[in-house]
């Protein structure tokens, strides 16, 4: 298979977990039958997910998400593309770092006040320890509606409502 889909990448910061569980959930709004990591996902167990804990060192973490058996079957043949109902399979690909991150200059800051935006701006940033994370969507979020909303609800679980652009 051919790799498909839009890769949008963040750094994150230690609250990474937790936010997945909030993406799980709203994962769980859009599609009721939602299958999480190719299982149904069952509601009773909803609170006490957590993010699974990759298998090696060496590689990245998956959750992925789709609607169900069907996408599933859909996946495994077309991979990251839109079903003719316009919403298909996504994935977050993460992996922990533990070491600190510094960054010399911070811009193209995205925030609700731009007295916000002006403390932030040109600064440098410091995180003791992040994620590198990748939200893979079917299609690109500035052109495709069902990616856009995907990269909403996963800004909306770090408690952000803007989105960013390129």
């Amino acid at each position: 298979m051919d790799l498909t889909g839009h890769s949008t990448d963040f750094v994150v910061d230690a609250s990474f977990p937790e936010a997945m569980r909030r993406f799980v959930r709203l994962g769980q709004q859009r599609w009721p039958g939602l299958f999480l990591c190719g299982e149904p996902f069952r509601s009773d167990v909803a609170a006490d997910w957590r993010l699974p804990e990759p298998e090696d060192d060496d590689f990245s973490g998956i959750v992925t998400f789709s609607s169900g058996q069907a996408m599933e079957a859909f996946w495994e043949e077309h991979g990251y593309t839109l079903e003719a109902a316009g919403q298909g399979p996504y994935a977050v690909f993460y992996r922990h770092h533990a070491q600190p991150l510094h960054a010399m200059t911070v811009s193209g800051i995205h925030v609700a006040s731009p007295e916000a935006e002006a403390a932030v701006e040109g600064t440098r940033l410091l995180l003791s320890e992040y994620y590198a994370v990748s939200v893979v969507t079917p299609g690109d979020p500035g052109d495709d509606p069902f990616s856009r909303s995907v990269v909403k609800n996963f800004l909306a679980s770090f408690g952000t409502s803007i989105m960013l652009t390129a």
